[in-house]
């Protein structure tokens, strides 16, 4: 019985990683951000996964929304290291921000 991680690189061989920025899986969906259109679903050795898609810049935006949702549940196995580093500087700024409004509502 092949893992999440091998579900997931047979499913990206059905596409041109070239134009795939980040890809996680959960259960039967797959996250993929890419800048090309993908199908609603794929099919990967009898499985069926729904696939979620975003745009790179969509996802960013999203992300800072919806971080525990459309990040922390997936299991992340590929991306693109300039793009995961921009996550993850827009969430730890966002987290900032975050903190400095706590402190903020705390200490007038």
């Amino acid at each position: 019985m092949p893992d999440d991680k091998d579900k997931l690189l047979k499913a990206l061989d059905k596409f041109d990683r070239f134009h795939i920025y980040l890809a996680g899986i959960r259960e039967n969906c797959l996250l993929l951000v890419s800048d090309v259109e993908l199908p609603k679903e794929i099919e990967v050795d009898g499985q069926v996964f729904t696939i979620l898609h975003y745009k790179p810049e969509e996802y960013l935006q999203e992300v800072i929304k919806r971080e525990e949702e459309l990040f922390r549940r997936y299991k992340v196995y590929y991306f693109v290291k300039s793009y995961m580093r921009r996550i993850l500087d827009t969430l730890a700024y966002a987290e900032v921000e975050r903190m400095s409004l706590d402190n903020d509502t705390f200490n007038p």
